[in-house]
């Protein structure tokens, strides 16, 4: 992974999900479960045994006890509650990234020490024990100590993303560097995050063996969690290598492309002409003397959160420009004609640009063309398209964008 731009405060969420990827694909059992946000950050339950985990990221701060004092009290509540017995099936880990300052906590602590410095707070000038409060004894606090480990040693966020990327190469069978890259590792992410947001716990479980069967796809939605992560650039990139990289050929093969553009609170005629010229020329066919009917293809575009007014002035400019258009209607006040809109261009007529009208017309020109493949590429700022409106068996590409302009990077 070569751009890794997530600023400090996104940093300390993502260094959690890299976590949880790791921990759940490091387990020895496809059965094995994690529970993302549960009783701890982390808990993972293998083997009839439960790692509850505590995951921090502080690249900036340097660690002191007080850091980790509310996890450790959350833990040992947590044990109290559960008897204070030595062969429970409990066990509690708390792994952090410090700046500096690990020095300060021993290797091998002792209950006196835990005492001290991990269960003894002050709150508004009172000095709190919270082993006291729980009237635990020695003996308790001593089992409770052998349960928990404590890692304030743990990985960078760079090298725990490299490890998660590394468990997916070795656990997706044929995975290579580039397809954890692109596709298996934010897949990944996606699902870390849609299970975090759960409100329901049981919502938020996954077996390892159900989380390799989610992320084995090809068939990335890029999120915006996935922006915030890698920034822009990676972004654009990305975007660009899975939906309009084409290595077998200079030439953009044949498809029926329908581009899906918000241009809600950002519509400028300049811009939006210049851009939709682009997507005219990069996305039609090469005439030449010899170019057959069958050979003959160009893009169309739906253009949402556009007055009609705006949308006039839109087409008015790019015919001005020389950008010959189609929109299905035969004359002004005529009724939409998906057929006449399908009609691939022709010698005399080279169309460039196709507008659809709305969402629902995507199911009608998708029953009038015939003779290629079709695909939609919806650049959605808030929600893309509902499924209802695209037909069966067409691919239809989210793209997570802040800005339409966007598209001028990806193609």
């Amino acid at each position: 992974m070569t751009t890794r731009s997530a600023n400090a405060p996104i940093k300390g969420y993502f260094y959690q999900f890299d976590h949880t990827i790791v921990q759940i694909l490091s387990a020895a059992s496809a059965s094995a479960v994690v529970t993302v946000e549960g009783i701890e950050d982390v808990d993972l339950t293998e083997g009839g045994e439960n790692v509850l985990t505590q995951c921090k990221y502080y690249e900036g701060t340097e660690y002191n006890h007080s850091v980790i004092k509310d996890a450790v009290i959350h833990m040992l509540r947590h044990f109290k509650d559960n008897g204070c017995t030595s062969g429970q099936d409990f066990s509690y880990r708390v792994y952090g990234y410090y700046k500096s300052g690990q020095e300060k906590l021993p290797a091998d602590f002792d209950v006196e020490f835990l005492k001290k410095h991990l269960l003894t707070y002050k709150s508004e000038g009172v000095t709190h024990e919270v082993h006291a409060e729980l009237v635990m004894s020695d003996a308790q606090l001593e089992s409770f100590r052998q349960l928990l480990e404590i890692n304030i040693r743990a990985m960078s966020y760079d090298d725990q993303q490299d490890e998660a990327m590394c468990l997916l190469r070795s656990q997706i069978p044929g995975c290579l560097q580039e397809d954890a890259e692109v596709f298996y590792y934010p897949n990944a992410i996606n699902v870390i995050q849609s299970l975090a947001i759960k409100a329901n716990l049981n919502d938020r479980k996954i077996s390892k063996a159900q989380f390799i069967a989610r992320v084995n796809r090809k068939d990335i939605v890029f999120s915006a969690w996935l922006l915030k992560k890698f920034g822009d650039e990676y972004y654009t990139r990305e975007v660009k290598k899975k939906h309009f990289h084409f290595p077998s050929s200079t030439k953009v093969p044949k498809s029926t492309r329908i581009f899906v553009l918000d241009t809600a609170s950002e519509f400028d005629l300049a811009n939006l002409t210049q851009l939709l010229a682009k997507i005219g020329k990069r996305f039609s066919h090469v005439e030449n003397r010899n170019t057959s009917l069958a050979d003959r293809f160009c893009p169309y575009v739906l253009v949402l959160g556009a007055s009609s007014a705006e949308l006039i002035s839109l087409k008015e400019n790019l015919l001005g420009q020389g950008i010959e258009l189609a929109d299905g209607h035969a004359f002004n006040g005529a009724q939409f004609s998906a057929v006449r809109l399908a009609r691939p261009p022709t010698k005399d007529n080279l169309t460039q640009l196709k507008f659809i009208g709305s969402a629902s017309q995507i199911g009608q020109v998708a029953s009038s063309i015939t003779g290629s493949t079709m695909e939609i590429f919806d650049f959605f700022k808030t929600a893309p398209l509902d499924a209802a409106a695209v037909p069966d068996g067409i691919q239809h590409n989210k793209i997570k964008t802040d800005t339409v302009y966007f598209i001028n990077e990806v193609i």
